[in-house]
């Protein structure tokens, strides 16, 4: 038996799937600005319209609800557009539900510079499952790693005191959103 997504209405968008949906109420709660199917490409040979593009964090944003996808097809889009792509797989994560050990997360996938090889091992080192964190201090927000977030650059405003919290709140309105009956989805 195949079950068929539910497409939704949110601001005025006609999603192909709640998840879809789901994520741009996350977005908008975080502050996170977002453009939804943007334009499509061709990439080897295949149509692609990516679900969303993230302008303030220069990347393309792919929501699957299941885990039978390509990633290296992912891979060669980041490598033709120059910017990060990252695919967040599954529901919404919920903040009370999950820790750094759980397999929820997104997966962050870099574009490989000219000279580098055909090897994609460091997208499994530093682009599993990342989330969306905010700086405590000057509320800049960056896709990373909670865990390893201290061992990179965590945020520049510099100040020593920060930290980088996930989007706990926006994590929540995205899982609690309505969409029956033409609700507003908040």
């Amino acid at each position: 038996m195949v079950i068929k997504v539910i497409q939704t209405r949110y601001k005025g968008y006609h999603f192909r799937s709640r998840l879809e949906a789901r994520w741009a109420v996350f977005f908008d709660v975080a502050k996170i600005r977002w453009e939804y199917e943007p334009e499509g490409y061709v990439v080897d040979g295949t149509p692609y319209l990516p679900d969303f593009y993230l302008p303030d964090l220069d990347c393309y944003f792919e929501v699957k609800g299941r885990p039978e996808y390509d990633l290296n097809f992912f891979r060669r889009f980041a490598d033709e557009m120059g910017c990060r792509v990252v695919i967040a797989e599954g529901p919404t994560p919920d903040p009370d539900e999950w820790s750094c050990l759980d397999t929820i997360g997104l997966q962050v996938l870099r574009p490989r510079h000219a000279e580098a090889s055909d090897d994609y091992t460091d997208d499994v080192a530093w682009g599993y499952k990342d989330m969306f964190l905010r700086c405590d201090s000057c509320g800049r927000i960056s896709l990373m790693n909670e865990v390893y977030s201290t061992m990179k650059d965590n945020c520049s405003c510099n100040d020593k005191g920060s930290r980088l919290m996930p989007l706990d709140d926006a994590l929540k309105a995205a899982r609690s959103a309505r969409f029956e009956h033409g609700a507003s989805g908040r």
